[in-house]
């Protein structure tokens, strides 16, 4: 197994980070439609179905952390934005997102998880091994 960080490593961390935030925003996106909405029941149990996939993906994402050897030893959201600091194979990284980078790749995250289409977001003029899914 390769000590050097991978794009895979990478990716696991930022949803590492992301994923809470998006159950954090789809609890708070509930709570509102609970007493905002005349008939709110559809729409929470859309949101309750789009949290279970969250959570899922998140559960997969800790098993995956486990196998490669990634742990994620401190976190601080701050005014601008999202750091943290972890371990890939005993290497020390460091990751930061800027808040409107957090609020977009977040958004695109719910919309995903609420079924809705995402391919505008996906770059297409980039070569094939280089296109990134969220």
């Amino acid at each position: 197994m390769s000590k050097q960080q991978t794009s895979e490593d990478m990716s696991l961390v930022r949803l590492y980070l992301l994923l809470p935030l998006v159950l954090s925003a789809f609890e708070r996106d509930k709570e509102l439609a609970s007493y905002t909405f005349r008939t709110p029941e559809p729409y929470m149990r859309m949101i309750d179905a789009a949290q279970r996939k969250v959570e899922a993906d998140l559960k997969e994402v800790r098993k995956k952390f486990r196998e490669l050897g990634i742990k994620v030893y401190e976190e601080h959201l701050t005014f601008t934005g999202l750091d943290a600091k972890y371990l890939v194979r005993g290497y020390h990284h460091n990751f930061s997102m800027l808040s409107s980078l957090i609020a977009a790749e977040s958004q695109v995250l719910m919309e995903k998880y609420l079924g809705l289409d995402i391919t505008q977001y996906i770059k297409t003029d980039l070569p094939e091994g280089m296109r990134q899914e969220i």
